[in-house]
């Protein structure tokens, strides 16, 4: 029960690394405020919490919608009283070379990785500094601190929360507020499937025949020296240390999950 007494924010709830963070973050004793644009994931996600007797709620919202994250703090606070704890994790992925990127599809990776983030934090950090403090938790990526081919929007947009997490952790910190990020490798949740796809085609390393995520893992992990993809508890447990007191002195840095990918 690490998180006991805690009521947490987890954005991007319904699948991936926030369904699981957000399950094990109530599974440690965290009231949990799930939030994600998709309502039919997230209704699973939050009835299966209940199920094991602890405390959750949705919030249907698009993170980068002044009115609906207003709309998150407001639920949050009428079903718990407090916000301890805001884990800035919806993204979305894009795969192009720079002179393929379009217009729209930059836009819009910058607004839900970047402009949400800022957005989530900006409302959450009236909240926390009433409740005595907190913890910011946000997504990046080893796309923010390493140059991959393709990675042109995402791993600017990765960087760039890096950046705004450091930022944060300075400007916060006479409130105890501390801000800190995760950096995963690409995983193996829907979003790093698709991720895989388009980077093995862009690296002109198909999978030959019908498309089989398993069968690309092995090429997928070529640049990873421990030859393993990230999975969603990785950054859960993370993100749970991050979250509770343990890390009362963690603020401004980044937890690298990455299996010595950067190193090598």
């Amino acid at each position: 029960m690490r998180l006991e007494g805690k009521v947490a924010i987890v954005t991007g709830a319904a699948s991936g690394y926030g369904k699981r963070s957000a399950e094990m973050f109530a599974m440690e004793g965290a009231g949990v405020a799930a939030v994600d644009i998709h309502q039919d994931g997230l209704e699973g996600v939050v009835a299966g919490i209940r199920r094991q007797g602890a405390e959750a709620i949705g919030v249907v919202a698009d993170i980068t919608r002044t009115d609906d994250v207003r709309k998150i703090m407001a639920d949050t606070v009428q079903a718990f009283g407090k916000i301890n704890v805001l884990f800035n994790n919806a993204g979305v992925d894009h795969m192009d070379r720079v002179v393929d990127v379009t217009e729209e599809d930059w836009d819009r990776v910058l607004a839900v990785n970047l402009k949400g983030c800022w957005l989530c934090s900006k409302y959450a950090i009236p909240h926390l500094i009433q409740a005595g403090g907190g913890s910011v938790i946000h997504t990046s990526s080893l796309s923010a601190l390493k140059g991959r081919v393709g990675n042109a929007c995402y791993g600017a947009s990765k960087a760039g929360v890096l950046a705004f997490s450091q930022i944060m952790a300075v400007e916060l910190a006479p409130h105890r507020i501390r801000s800190n990020c995760i950096c995963p490798v690409v995983a193996t949740t829907p979003m790093g499937e698709r991720f895989v796809r388009k980077a093995l085609k862009l690296y002109g390393m198909e999978v030959e025949g019908d498309w089989d995520f398993e069968k690309a893992k092995p090429l997928a992990t070529t640049a990873i020296p421990m030859q393993m993809l990230s999975e969603p508890e990785d950054i859960a447990y993370a993100a749970i240390y991050l979250a509770s007191d343990e890390s009362r002195l963690v603020s401004g840095t980044y937890i690298l999950i990455d299996g010595a990918a950067r190193a090598a």
